[in-house]
């Protein structure tokens, strides 16, 4: 199996802040929350399958499986790319009805180990 790329500090620091701000979350927490959500998008970029759960826009728990893996991303692209509508937003393809949803950065609230 591949190894995970480097995380990015840039983008855990952008999620740490962004959850601060939306959530008023404290930093230790924020700061756990954007590495585990900066963790998550590399596996799934490496072609793993990955069980995490965030709020919906309803207050909804959703229990999600998803993945980046290049080629299922590259059958699952009409067109230039992914819907204008999940911009600003972490984008997967979800694995139970094969098509892109999305959610808001400050919503995620963990990932989901079997």
């Amino acid at each position: 199996m591949k190894q995970i790329a480097a995380v990015s500090t840039n983008e855990i620091a952008r999620f740490a802040v962004k959850n601060v701000v939306m959530n008023n979350s404290d930093m230790l927490t924020a700061t756990s929350k954007a590495i585990e959500l900066e963790t998550m998008k590399k596996r799934m970029m490496r072609g793993e399958v990955v069980k995490f759960a965030y709020m919906k826009l309803n207050g909804e728990v959703r229990i999600a499986v998803g993945t980046l893996q290049a080629d299922a991303v590259k059958a699952n692209v009409n067109g230039n790319g992914i819907p204008k509508r999940f911009y600003g937003m972490f984008a997967y393809l979800d694995l139970s009805v094969m098509a892109w949803r999305g959610f808001k950065e400050e919503r995620f609230i963990g990932t989901i180990e079997n």
